[in-house]
């Protein structure tokens, strides 16, 4: 009976290839025949191939629609279903997403987001609108709030599939977005800008976890929003991988903001840093924005190669739509400064370097003299004295548990190697604090009104990691 029977064989490099049972042995060893040109002829043990679909060249909306459902089975409706630019695969109520890493035309158009509103799952293809709308009316009808997980490795699109949820809760059934879902809408620009670097898998890559609220009253019309935020991901701001960057917010400002901003900041190029030359220097331009920057604005890797290519990212563009959308959150011309002074004060820290002190009995460290001019101007962004800076990188202080009521303050000199870190733990907690703020500050600005549910979206990583299966306890 199983002889002519088509199955799936592991494969190291496909993952699992198409072949036909030829013979089966008594110890229960398969011969098969693989259609692929690589293998002709294979043998495996029953319990490592899976059974295939008679017609594998086609394809189901949900895998739960599989005479055969196992991994191979999955991962080949998938591909096949990929392959002709349906990257939305359901499994039940869960919907599975393949980054196609290009535009696919009118998949996310006002259009679209009108066809799939009120629809069950199942009555139009697989989609991300689906499920936000399935949330909404499991919401309206059940009267209770509901959560959508977004998961998955880094560059498998939970940012922008996190995006297009939003987008689709705030333009329901057809409304342009008003004050308050704009405000909600307008904080992806700001996180991104601040939360989001280039890595190696992704260009785009979300460096923290967020859970975004979108509040409704009883009658299921927005009434606000909250973002909650975790998990930032502070090594990045001190250094990077080669082929990495570090948050887009320092990029944009040395290639997007205007000549005054920049002079005012201090700031040049991105090799003139030591928190941004370790990584990638190069910036996200298209053929138009490339001509708005000028020689001193480029690293000698721009120079060289040329900017990097993104169809979302433009670091030009993109500084002046995050300023704009700060302006649209509330944010004044005078707060939107000090963000950015502090911004750039991360940067300038960065460039302070240390050199062991020679009068120094007790093998202490000083400022270099190349680098005076940093602290001085970081100190000066930051608004604290240059001598209490120093004093606070070289050194630190130390109480001691007697001596009465306070004890006795000791100040204790630092290393070259312990002032490093001192000054990258200052830096760390700069940026961590304004990320804190500038998130406060847009949960501030979204109007509240009384809320009876909302639909939360989490955006994490990780679920794929874990090594133990839940399936399994």
């Amino acid at each position: 009976m199983m002889e002519r029977q088509k199955v799936w064989v592991p494969d190291p490099v496909e993952g699992f290839v198409l072949g036909t049972i030829h013979d089966i042995g008594h110890n229960g060893e398969a011969t098969i025949f693989t259609t692929d040109s690589k293998h002709s002829k294979l043998t495996y043990n029953l319990e490592r191939v899976y059974y295939a679909e008679q017609h594998d060249k086609a394809d189901v909306e949900d895998n739960c629609a599989l005479m055969y459902l196992n991994p191979a089975t999955l991962l080949s409706n998938i591909r096949t279903r990929y392959k002709k630019d349906k990257i939305y695969t359901f499994v039940a109520n869960i919907l599975i997403a393949v980054n196609p890493y290009c535009e696919i035309k009118d998949l996310y158009s006002s259009k679209t987001i009108k066809s799939y509103q009120g629809k069950s799952l199942g009555v139009l293809p697989p989609h991300v609108f689906s499920i936000a709308d399935k949330s909404f009316r499991d919401m309206k009808v059940m009267k209770q709030s509901q959560s959508i997980i977004v998961s998955g490795e880094s560059g498998a699109g939970k940012t922008e599939s996190t995006k297009y949820l939003l987008r689709y809760l705030c333009e329901l059934w057809g409304t342009t977005a008003g004050p308050i879902e704009q405000k909600i809408l307008d904080a992806n620009p700001v996180m991104e800008a601040f939360g989001n670097a280039k890595t190696t898998r992704n260009n785009n890559s979300s460096r923290f976890g967020k859970f975004i609220e979108v509040h409704f009253d009883s009658r299921c019309q927005v009434v606000g929003g909250f973002i909650s935020h975790y998990l930032l991901e502070k090594s990045r701001i001190c250094r990077q991988s080669e082929h990495e960057r570090n948050y887009h917010v320092f990029y944009l400002l040395c290639a997007g903001a205007p000549d005054k901003l920049r002079e005012q900041l201090s700031i040049t190029k991105p090799d003139d840093f030591h928190y941004l030359n370790s990584g990638c220097t190069q910036y996200f331009t298209t053929s138009v924005s490339e001509k708005k920057l000028n020689n001193s604005q480029k690293s000698q890797s721009h120079l060289m190669k040329g900017g990097l290519r993104d169809t979302m990212l433009d670091d030009i563009e993109d500084f002046t739509n995050m300023d704009n959308a700060l302006g649209r959150l509330g944010l004044s011309d005078a707060e939107r400064l000090n963000i950015y002074t502090m911004v750039a004060s991360v940067l300038h820290l960065g460039n302070v370097a240390f050199e062991d002190n020679p009068e120094d009995t007790k093998g202490g460290c000083q400022v270099c003299g190349s680098s005076e001019k940093s602290l001085s101007i970081a100190a000066k962004l930051m608004g604290v004295d240059p001598g209490e800076l120093r004093q606070a990188l070289v050194s630190r202080v130390m109480q001691s548990s007697r001596g009465g009521l306070k004890g006795t303050v000791i100040m204790v000199p630092l290393k070259v190697y312990e002032a490093n870190n001192a000054r990258d733990a200052l830096a760390k907690a700069l940026y961590s604090n304004l990320f804190d703020y500038i998130v406060q500050r847009i949960n501030k600005s979204i109007p509240f009104k009384a809320s009876s549910y909302y639909i939360g979206v989490l955006d994490i990583a990780g679920f794929g990691m874990i090594n133990i299966s839940l399936t399994t306890k």
